[in-house]
Formats: structure tokens, C-alpha cells, sequence
């Protein structure tokens, strides 16, 4: 048996061992120069053949981190190849970071697609599992992305609320052009919305920092602005703007169909012209929807009646496109949604009954603990109560066979001592409760036995009585007795027992009388104080016979 224990645990350890391949190594080092190097990065990971890779964990690092250097060099991905492993093994695997920037980069491949349902699901999952500020940076391109999917479903609200917390999150990483751009997105929202106040409010706020963004973020500034005072009607300022936006952001950088879009503005149509034959085909639906309503009406004011019904059918089939994928979104949006809150409202049901089943049994179990230890209680306290009655049982028999051997004892000190009346009258008065006590105590009557319990209890208590009245009468009828003891010097106490022994008791009965422990001690100091030696008569035969001498 030993053997195969050892054979198991080698196999485990080789096991372990080839977990791995020799590729491993090479992942974990591009993983900690990505930040720095991403194009060095990019190049390593694309010479990684997945063929040669061995486990699931290395497949599904290497697809994320090629990802990952995918969108740090630009390269957009349209579809899940890359991905795919990465989706399968951080499904249930991994690090919370690693989990979530796989949904990220899921989400973004269903944004490209315009699958803004399924782009919003992942992005949401992603903001779910985010339990630690080391991902922070992680969440803030995830509500970033968010904002983005529902600006394309021109859901303002919800832009603003997303690009809001992107902002936050690069605030507290010191992103100033990051954070300024998802502010960008917060002020363009509000101008669609009409609430040109709040736009103002955020444009101010974006202009405090304008020296310390990117001229990217830059273009993207004056492309909202002016878009901002079309809007609201400011076309004095907007000439001053575009000559702004010319000296401070570089032509590959410029945003020419907001250009175009502000000269259409101010009537200048050559330069209307100009902007478009600049500008690159866009790939968005909302700038291409832009794109044809400035060729509708250049064509329109060139009198291009041709080009213009042209451009204005182009520009209407784009729009009801528009429209009509945002319809779709919508609806696939609200019922993934709903599916996903029914889904929820399952898992907390049954979280809800398992939380339910557990309290219940947590209850019956204490209830059940509780019966016990009354049950316990009761069997202890009844096994204690019939200890003690046995106990008092025990006492009373003891007590009852006392009460028959002092019967006995006084019945034959009435047919033998020679002791006076008086005396054999305290004995005769002792001798009915004696016999009063013995008849009660052989009754079947319960009240009878109680009583005779109480009178047992009381008579061995009240002995004292007895030796008081018994050496009461003595001391009155032989009082030469008592005169002989005192002048040997006996003690009060000694004289008690004494006394006893001189009306024919025997030493057990005296010392049941006196419950003197040192009894034999104290009757060996009597008979030295009366002279007598360990050879001479018995104490009670000598004390009988000095009582008859009076």
C-alpha cells in the first residue's frame, strides 16, 4: 500500500511539473514590460504559436495579453479568434483583473459590431467583479467603453452617468487626458440633451485643464465646442474658434466634418468644400449621418439639384438605418436586460430559500438543543429528587430503628432500675411518643407518615429535653448524687451522661443520647476523676450504685 502512495504522489509531482510549457517564462516577462514596450510585446506574443502552448491557463494568457497588446498599438479587433481562449479558461478562472479585461476587450469586439446589447452585458459583468483598487484602471476604461455604447444609442443619460464615473476612476490616477476627455463626452451629452447649463458647467471644467491634454483630446475639444455654439446659437465666436482650433491642434489630428459642419454654419461654402475633400470616409454612423446632410445642403446652395436629391437619399436611408439599429439595440438591450433581472431575481429567490433552509434549521436545531437540555434538566433534577428521597428515606429508617432501640432501651429500664418514681415517670411520658411514633410510622397513610417523620425528626432533635428532665428529677431526689460529682470535678456535660448511666442506660445509647464524638475519651476522664481504674467495675454499675446509696 505504501507503494502505491509513492507512485501516486511522483505522478502528481511530474504532473505538476509539465503543467507548463517553455513559453510560460516568456508570457510572465512580456506581461511586465507591456506597459513600456507594447510594440516589442505585440511582436513577441504573435511569434507564440497557440499549437505549442499545453494547458488552457497559457492559451488564455497569451489571447489576452496579445489583446492587450492589440490595443495598446491600435489595432482594433472585429471578431473572437484572438480572444476566445481567453474567454474559455477567465470564464472561471484567474484574477478578478484578468476576468474583467476580458470582458472588457468582449464588449469592445460587440461594440465594433455594433452588438451593443451584448457589448453592454460585458461591460456590466466587468463593473460587477471589480472587488479591489488595484483595478481601478481596469474600471475606468470599462465605464469609459459603457459611455461610449450608449452614446452610439444616443442614451444620454446614461452617457453621462458612465463618462461620470470613467472621470472619477482617471482622476484618481492622475489621467488628466483621459479624465478631460470622458468630460468631453459628459458636456457633449448634456448639449444634446439641450441642458446647455450643465454643458457649460463641464466645457469650464474641461478648459481648466486644456495645457495638459494630449492634442488629440485636444481636436476633440474644439470639435464639441463648436458643435456647442451652433447649437446654442453663437455664431460670432465661432470664426474666432475654428482659427484657435487650427493654431493649437495638428492637421492629422483635426476633426474635418466638424469643420465643415461649423463653415456651413457661417455660410462659407468654399470652405465647406474644402473640410470634406479632407475629411476621410467616417466609420461611424453618426458622423456619416453628419457627412451627407452637409453634401445635401452644399449641393442645395451650389444648385446641384442631382447631387443634392442624391446626397438627401443617402442621407435619409443613413438616417433610417440609424434608426432602426438603435431600435434593435434598444430591444435586444431591454430584453437581455430583463432576461438578466429574471435571472437575477432566480438567484436571489433561491439565495433567499437557501438562506430561509438555513435559519430554519439553524432554529430547529437550537429548538431541538433547547428540548434536550430541558429534558437533561428534568432527568437530573428528577434523578436529585429521588437521591435526596432515598437520602431521607435512608435518615428516617435510621431514625426508626433508633426510636425502637431507645423503646427498647426504656421499656428495660422500667423492668429493672431501681431508679424512683419520678424518674420511671419521665420514661413512661418518653415511652408513649416513643410508641406513638412507632405506630404512625407502620400506618399506609401518607398523612401518617409525614407526621411520623416530623415527630422522628423532632424527638432525636429534642433529646436534650429528655437529659434536662431526666437530670432535673435526679437532681431533686439525689442530690448527695450530684453533690459527689461536683466535688470530683466533673464538668456539666460529663455530669449529663452520667446521669443517664445512672438510670440504666448502657455506653452506645448514652452516646446516641449525647452524640458525643470524644465519648470514650470523656468516659475515660470521668473514671479517672471518680478514682477508677481501668480494672475496676463497669461506669454504669458504679454510678447505679452510688445513686442507690442516697
Amino acid at each position: 500500500m505504501k507503494q502505491y502512495i509513492i507512485v501516486i504522489i511522483s505522478a502528481l509531482c511530474l504532473a505538476s511539473c509539465s503543467h507548463h510549457s517553455k513559453h510560460w517564462e516568456t508570457l510572465t516577462q512580456v506581461e511586465s514590460f507591456m506597459e513600456e514596450r507594447p510594440d516589442s510585446a505585440l511582436a513577441v506574443l504573435q511569434s507564440i504559436e497557440i499549437g505549442d502552448l499545453s494547458s488552457k491557463e497559457e492559451k488564455g494568457k497569451r489571447a489576452l495579453l496579445l489583446s492587450i497588446a492589440l490595443d495598446k498599438n491600435e489595432i482594433r479587433q472585429a471578431d473572437f479568434e484572438i480572444l476566445d481562449p481567453a474567454i474559455d479558461y477567465y470564464k472561471e478562472n484567474g484574477s478578478s483583473t484578468e476576468q474583467m479585461l476580458t470582458l472588457f476587450y468582449q464588449g469592445q469586439i460587440h461594440r465594433i459590431n455594433s452588438q451593443y446589447a451584448q457589448a453592454l452585458t460585458c461591460f456590466c459583468d466587468a463593473i460587477k467583479i471589480s472587488d479591489a483598487p488595484s483595478n481601478i484602471h481596469t474600471i475606468a476604461r470599462v465605464y469609459d467603453a459603457q459611455g461610449d455604447v450608449y452614446k452610439s444609442l444616443a442614451k444620454w443619460n446614461e452617457t453621462i452617468k458612465s463618462k461620470l464615473s470613467a472621470a472619477d476612476c482617471f482622476s484618481k490616477l492622475d489621467n488628466t487626458d483621459y479624465c478631460v476627455s470622458a468630460l468631453l463626452d459628459v458636456f457633449y451629452s448634456y448639449t444634446q440633451e439641450g441642458d446647455f447649463i450643465n454643458a457649460e458647467k463641464y466645457l469650464n471644467e474641461c478648459y481648466d485643464h486644456i495645457k495638459d491634454i494630449s492634442s488629440k483630446t485636444l481636436s476633440k475639444y474644439y470639435s464639441y465646442y463648436l458643435n456647442f455654439l451652433i447649437a446654442t446659437n453663437n455664431l460670432t465666436i465661432v470664426e474666432n474658434t475654428i482659427q484657435e482650433y487650427l493654431r493649437n491642434v495638428s492637421g492629422n489630428n483635426l476633426h474635418y466634418l466638424s469643420l465643415a459642419y461649423a463653415y456651413m454654419a457661417l455660410g462659407d461654402i468654399n470652405k465647406v468644400a474644402e473640410a470634406l475633400s479632407k475629411n476621410e470616409l467616417p466609420d461611424d454612423k453618426e458622423n456619416i449621418l453628419r457627412q451627407y446632410a452637409i453634401v445635401a445642403a452644399l449641393n442645395a446652395h451650389m444648385q446641384e439639384g442631382r447631387e443634392m436629391l442624391e446626397s438627401c437619399k443617402e442621407f435619409f436611408i443613413e438616417r433610417d438605418s440609424l434608426i432602426y439599429s438603435l431600435y434593435e439595440n434598444d430591444i435586444q438591450y431591454m430584453h437581455q436586460k430583463n432576461s438578466a433581472k429574471l435571472q437575477q431575481e432566480r438567484e436571489e429567490l433561491k439565495k433567499h430559500t437557501k438562506t430561509v433552509i438555513i435559519i430554519s434549521s439553524i432554529l430547529a436545531l437550537l429548538i431541538t438543543l433547547h428540548i434536550l437540555k430541558v429534558v437533561r434538566k428534568r432527568l437530573q433534577d428528577s434523578r436529585t429528587k429521588n437521591i435526596i428521597l432515598e437520602n431521607e428515606k435512608a435518615l428516617y429508617e435510621n431514625m426508626y430503628k433508633e426510636v425502637l432501640s431507645e423503646r427498647d432501651t426504656l421499656n428495660g429500664m422500667l423492668a429493672n432500675s431501681s431508679v424512683r418514681e419520678e424518674t420511671m415517670t419521665i420514661i413512661r411520658n418518653r415511652l408513649e411518643v416513643l410508641n406513638a411514633i412507632v405506630v404512625s410510622h407502620l400506618s399506609d397513610r401518607e398523612s401518617d407518615n409525614k407526621r411520623a417523620n416530623e415527630q422522628l425528626q423532632n424527638l432525636i432533635a429534642n433529646r436534650e429535653v429528655f437529659i434536662k428532665s431526666t437530670r432535673l428529677t435526679l437532681e431533686e431526689n439525689y442530690p448527695h448524687f450530684f453533690a459527689y460529682l461536683h466535688d470530683k470535678g466533673l464538668k456539666e456535660f460529663e455530669i449529663d451522661f452520667c446521669c443517664l448511666y445512672a438510670i440504666g442506660m448502657k455506653g452506645k445509647e448514652v452516646k446516641a443520647y449525647t452524640n458525643l464524638s470524644r465519648h470514650y475519651k470523656d468516659c475515660s476522664e470521668v473514671r479517672q476523676k471518680l478514682g477508677l481504674a481501668e480494672s475496676d467495675t463497669n461506669l454504669s454499675i458504679f454510678l447505679q450504685k452510688l445513686l442507690k446509696k442516697g
